[in-house]
């Protein structure tokens, strides 16, 4: 991902017109879990992300601290979001997740959007991480 300096998210990476976020929200896939809800639609080229938080989920640190460790879970496998849009909505009980859980709730979820196995940017399969 080009990122103009280190650990960055670029603009390019971002899902921000409201064009955009419909174009997702009426042909993607919906997929809604226990922590977030997912819409996923396939596209030409590098994956674009949008985060719609609700302040429902609770107060501006916490919504940030949220829409932070998704991001960040995003902006570290861009060979598993490549080709796709994605909005994330994440739901009350995420709030509290470490940056490994959300990293992981949010691949399993994408995996279960899409029906397909996740790899990553080899085209291994990514280990299940979760203990027995």
């Amino acid at each position: 991902m080009k990122d103009g300096g280190k650990g960055r998210f670029p603009a390019t990476s971002r899902l921000k017109k409201r064009a955009d976020l419909g174009r997702v929200y009426r042909g993607g896939a919906l997929c809604s879990g226990t922590l977030f809800s997912l819409h996923v639609l396939s596209h030409e080229g590098q994956g674009r992300l949008g985060i719609l938080v609700s302040r429902r989920l609770g107060t501006a640190v916490e919504r940030n601290r949220v829409k932070r460790l998704i991001r960040e879970a995003f902006r570290r496998h861009p060979g598993v979001f490549a080709g796709v849009d994605l909005i994330v909505r994440p739901r009350g009980s995420c709030k509290g997740l470490s940056a490994q859980e959300s990293e992981r709730a949010l691949l399993d979820g994408f995996r279960a959007a899409i029906g397909t196995e996740v790899k990553d940017e080899q085209g291994n399969d990514l280990p299940d991480e979760r203990g027995p």
